[in-house]
Parts: C-alpha cells; sequence; structure tokens
C-alpha cells in the first residue's frame, strides 16, 4: 500500500465548519498496490528489511562448518575451520612441484593458486628416454612405442647395424649387405653361406643350419651354448638341446629386462647393475624406468 499526500483548496463556509484555517488542507490518499512486498533482502548479516515477508541476510556462505570441509592436498597440509573459513598449517606456493611425478610424460605435478593439483606441459624437460636407439624418444613414448628405423645400433651379437621396423638392430637386409657372406634375413645376421645353402649340419653348426656361426638354433635343437639357442634359451641336457627361455632359468633370456623379471615375467626388476627395463611396467613398485635402468 502506497501514501501519496496532495492539497485541496476548501471553500470558507467548509472551512468554519471543520475548525481549521482558511487556505489549503492537506490529505493523504493510501493506494493498494497489489504487488506481492517480500522485504529487505537484509544487510551483511543484519536483520531483513520491513515488511512481513523480510528475511534477514546471512552474512555470505561460510567456507566450512567443520574440519572436514578443509581437505587437505600435497599442496595444502594442516588444514582446520576456524570461525567459518578453511585455514592450513603448509600452503605451497603456485608452481610448486609435488610427487611423484611421472617420467617420461612431458607434464609436471604441481600446486594452483587455488590448492589444486594441476600437470603443466614441460616437454622439452621429461621426454622418455628407451634407452635403445632402435625406439624413438618422445613423451608418454612407452603407451606408444614408434620404432626410429634407419638409426645406428649395435646387433646382440656385436656387430654394427641398423635398426629396423620390428624395433630389431640388424646387420643385413640382403645378401648384397655381406662381403663374402649371405644374409640370414630371418634376423639380418650376415653368416658363412653354408648356413643358408643345403640342409645338413656343416662343419661349426650345432645342428641343420643353426647354432654356432649360424642363426639360433629353435627350441627341441641340438646346442653347445646358450647363444646357440633362441632367445638364449638354456643348452641342457645330454646330449645338449635348446629349451625355451623361462622365468624361473636364473638367466635373461627370452623378452626379460633382468634375470626373470620385466617383460612377460610377473616379476618385477629390481634398481641395481643386472636389472634393467624397457617400459616403467618392468620396473618394481615406486620406480621408473629411465634410459633402460629402474630408478627412483
Amino acid at each position: 500500500m502506497n501514501r501519496m499526500s496532495w492539497l485541496l483548496v476548501v471553500p470558507l463556509a467548509l472551512v468554519s465548519a471543520l475548525s481549521v484555517p482558511a487556505g489549503c488542507v492537506e490529505f493523504d490518499t493510501y493506494i493498494y498496490d497489489k504487488t506481492p512486498y517480500t522485504g529487505g533482502t537484509g544487510g551483511n548479516g543484519g536483520d531483513g528489511g520491513g515488511g512481513n515477508g523480510g528475511v534477514g541476510g546471512t552474512g555470505g556462505t561460510p567456507m566450512c562448518t567443520e574440519q572436514g570441509d578443509c581437505p587437505e592436498t600435497e599442496c595444502r597440509i594442516g588444514g582446520s575451520c576456524n570461525a567459518g573459513t578453511c585455514s592450513w598449517t603448509t600452503v605451497n606456493m603456485p608452481g610448486t612441484p609435488v610427487g611423484p611425478q611421472v617420467y617420461g610424460d612431458c607434464k609436471q605435478r604441481e600446486c594452483t593458486a587455488q590448492g589444486d593439483i594441476t600437470e603443466d606441459a614441460v616437454a622439452d624437460l621429461d621426454v622418455y628416454d628407451w634407452g635403445d636407439p632402435c625406439y624413438k624418444d618422445a613423451c608418454s613414448a612407452w603407451t606408444n612405442p614408434q620404432p626410429d628405423s634407419g638409426v645406428s645400433c649395435t646387433t646382440k651379437w656385436g656387430k654394427a647395424g641398423l635398426c629396423g621396423a620390428n624395433f630389431n638392430c640388424v646387420e643385413c637386409t640382403d645378401s648384397a649387405d655381406c662381403a663374402g657372406f649371405k644374409c640370414d634375413m630371418t634376423i639380418g645376421k650376415c653368416v658363412p653361406s653354408h648356413c643358408v645353402d643345403n640342409s645338413i649340419q656343416d662343419s661349426g653348426e650345432t645342428d641343420v643350419n643353426c647354432g654356432g656361426p649360424c642363426a639360433p638354433c629353435a627350441e627341441g635343437l641340438k646346442c653347445a651354448l646358450r647363444t646357440d639357442c633362441v632367445g638364449d634359451g638354456q643348452c641342457v641336457g645330454t646330449p645338449k638341446i635348446c629349451q625355451a627361455p623361462t622365468c624361473m632359468d636364473n638367466v635373461k633370456n627370452g623378452d626379460e629386462t633382468g634375470p626373470d623379471c620385466g617383460g612377460s615375467c610377473a616379476q618385477k626388476c629390481k634398481q641395481d647393475a643386472q636389472h634393467g627395463c624397457l617400459v616403467p611396467d618392468d620396473c618394481d613398485t615406486g620406480l621408473s624406468c629411465k634410459a633402460g635402468k629402474c630408478v627412483q
């Protein structure tokens, strides 16, 4: 309801009857407004404005009502709730690195101004190093390995070679690469011609066209040393026979990255000179794979 004042000129006779001074008479008029009135919005913490529907102000929503409303992160430690406001005993500055970091992912876990953790790109400082020239070093390279074909490398038998499309280091791709020898293209090795030209066991071979100077022999064929066998499997028995590599033969063979660890073995590799790695999953819990070694 709104109030409005207005003036009225009153005749003298009526003035006498009303016993008011001659001249003007002021009246208050009230106009009914059908618009609902909800009252004031209230100040900071004060009571609501006038009117039947007024609601007092709250002074703003508090950040907390109990300690559980102030969670800890690696960026904010020792949270507590004081007078509706969260506070922490330790607050790391924005940009502060927090661990553990993931080696080779080209990212750095760090604090934000809000106390959260973000991952900032640092590609030039954190490229994954395979420790193998036949793999391309890149960000998070272990998730999608790419061969680095044509790069110089050293073969397993100690000869200079080039990286192939299958991450292997080969000495040859054709017999033209082997002066006076033949190329056994199954492994990319230059071998004497008798290793590939006939079907008999020649001098130096431990079985037909394998072992010795030739390509390694498959499981079940004769051998003299582990190096005569595919994957450096055990050479045992009488006569000595090539065995398939296992994760329990106490030597590094097959796809293992250390003796009986890494690769397809369930056992993870430790941090020492004997144990290596190709990908992070080859290493024991808490270790990263860096340049072929399991490290902290």
